[in-house]
């Protein structure tokens, strides 16, 4: 089991392990020899807009090229910019300077294959297995910034959404959460045709993810609300998740967008065995609405790395998680926010809709409680907490779930049901937490 990779990278604290200097370094070098970059073609490093970005990038980059390896420097550029221009680009990796949606305090490191996914778990437990032993070299500096890169990638999406200017005449807002899209994404919807204004895209190292952007729509509802617009479309910090907001303020998160991208691509024929993906913390309701529309729903553990494996397991062409990671395999293999969000609004406006004709999925009421425990046993080891749970799903057939499962991080056993009744899920929840209690607390 790594301990150095999470599921999206290496992530922590700016500069503290295992973002420190030494460690940074180590990496560079392992990263030429375990991924053989040696004198191979060049890696491509881009970032965020966090203050320790351009240093952390200094240290990789210096150790990488001081171990035989090249780089090309892309300066501020979202995560799915990156996996887009690896694809086909004659690039050997990618690696992005970036925490995504969280404080800018933090930072991470996300390495990827040339085919622009993330790196194989094979492939970090040899980094991890062999950074411990490697020497740290020396510094060289960061090559000059290849300007050429975010008009490429603006090409790419024109391409993906279509030429001409399909949204002509809408008004939409945008929140950058003052990450990488900043002014990107801006440029981008005006190619489309909108009007465009700007919220939380104004990046000083320290305000991204602050208080804005995917995470925390809010202040962009209250906006689309204030000007009239049409719409709304807020990023996160490395621009890999999208959420929209509809004319009237309303958030559509990514339960919302799968659903209206699923009919969407189903009407076209482009949807393989009317099939898609989403994790186990999707709302009931999405698998309901989907199953009316005789699409089908598979589920998968949360994050995009496994939404991805989910994909290519099930032959599926569309999958995501609630939080906006979404991905089409017709445009890439990462979740891409201003892919998904020029998508949706251009869906909408060739069929002259408004946002909030995309998607009328009804959320199933959801309990959640945490229970402490003192061991993580199986739950399938325990006769008593089995029993109870196959009856409760029983009773919810067809009408709501039960997800069961422990805490990453904390010695917590979670439970969570969805259904259409509150009450009756409520004491479904109840019964299935007192149980575990018995027998682990």
């Amino acid at each position: 089991m790594s301990t150095l990779f999470g599921t999206d990278g290496i992530r922590g604290r700016a500069f503290s392990p295992p973002l420190d200097k030494d460690t940074v370094r180590r990496l560079g070098a392992v990263v030429v020899e375990v991924l053989g970059l040696r004198s191979g073609p060049p890696l491509l490093l881009a970032g965020d807009t966090r203050a320790s970005t351009e240093t952390l990038a200094r240290w990789f980059a210096g150790s990488f090229q001081a171990a035989g390896g090249r780089v090309t420097w892309g300066g501020v550029l979202p995560t799915p910019a990156v996996s887009q221009l690896l694809r086909g680009g004659g690039y050997g990796a990618g690696v992005v300077i970036s925490a995504s949606h969280n404080p800018s305090c933090d930072n991470g490191i996300k390495i990827l294959e040339p085919t622009g996914e993330k790196l194989a778990d094979t492939s970090e437990r040899q980094i991890e297995a062999r950074i411990a032993t490697i020497g740290s070299t020396g510094d060289t500096a960061l090559p000059e910034a290849d300007r050429s890169l975010p008009e490429r990638y603006l090409e790419l999406l024109v391409a993906s959404v279509g030429q001409g200017r399909p949204l002509a005449g809408l008004h939409l807002v945008v929140d950058a959460a003052h990450g990488a899209a900043s002014g990107l994404v801006e440029q981008l919807l005006e190619r489309f045709g909108a009007r465009v204004t700007s919220i939380a895209s104004a990046p000083d190292g320290t305000n991204i993810n602050a208080g804005c952007g995917a995470t925390a729509p809010a202040r962009l509802a209250e906006r689309v609300i204030a000007e009239q617009a049409h719409g709304g479309l807020a990023l996160d910090g490395d621009a890999d998740r999208a959420i929209l907001v509809d004319e009237a303020g309303t958030v559509l998160d990514g339960d919302d967008i799968l659903l209206a991208w699923a009919r969407q691509l189903a009407a076209d024929d482009r949807l393989p065995h009317r099939r898609v993906v989403a994790t186990v913390m999707s709302n009931f309701g999405l698998e309901r609405a989907l199953r009316r529309d005789g699409l089908d729903l598979r589920r998968c553990a949360v994050g995009d790395r496994w939404v991805w494996q989910a994909m290519r397991q099930h032959e599926a062409a569309l999958g995501g998680e609630q939080s906006g990671h979404v991905i089409c395999a017709h445009h890439g293999v990462s979740g891409d926010g201003l892919l998904t969000g020029s998508q949706l609004v251009a869906i909408a406006a060739r069929r002259g809709l408004p946002l909030s004709r995309l998607s009328d999925l009804e959320r199933f009421p959801q309990v959640l409680l945490n229970v402490p425990v003192v061991r993580k046993t199986p739950f399938e080891d325990l006769p008593a907490v089995h029993r109870e749970l196959a009856d409760a799903e029983a009773r919810l057939q067809g009408r709501g779930r039960v997800l069961l499962r422990y805490s990453g991080t904390e010695p917590l056993a979670r439970v969570m049901i969805e259904g259409e009744d509150a009450a009756e899920i409520q004491v479904l929840a109840e019964q299935l937490a007192a149980t575990i209690r018995r027998a682990l607390g």
